[in-house]
């Protein structure tokens, strides 16, 4: 096979292979199908009841003015530290829950849960979720 002929080979593979590679954006909708919303009582209290729960921590009892243990006592708590409600309906990035349960160093405090491994980004994105979707009773 002579030089030229070899080099013009592989230029007119090159085009066509090229010219079968459209760019094409990507719908992510393809990849994963509609979220269904958060629910409290399927998704966030059964993660609550296994990661808040022992002596001295919030299901079941109240500890500095958080009790985790049903919807109820989850949006009347009262953080003493930060002096107020622990979840702002559709505002999880103002939530104290989320700074104690998300930051290595939260505002107050320490990184919740104590003395245990930290949630798992995704369960803290449920967290996230549930309150940004107006954490409802559902």
């Amino acid at each position: 096979m002579n030089r030229q002929y070899a080099i013009g080979l592989l230029a007119a593979s090159s085009v066509l292979l090229l010219a079968g590679c459209q760019s094409k954006k990507i719908d992510n909708s393809m990849l994963m199908g509609p979220m269904d919303p958060v629910s409290f009582s399927q998704d966030i209290l059964p993660l609550l009841a296994r990661s808040c729960s022992g002596s001295g921590c919030h299901i079941g009892q109240t500890t500095n003015g958080v009790n985790l243990s049903s919807y109820a006592q989850v949006k009347s708590s009262q953080g003493f530290q930060y002096g107020g409600a622990i979840v702002v309906d559709s505002s999880s990035s103002t939530s104290p829950l989320v700074n104690k349960i998300k930051s290595e160093s939260p505002q107050f405090g320490s990184r919740m849960p104590l003395g245990r491994n930290p949630l798992s980004s995704v369960d803290i994105a449920m967290i996230e979720a549930w309150i940004n979707d107006g954490a409802k009773d559902n």
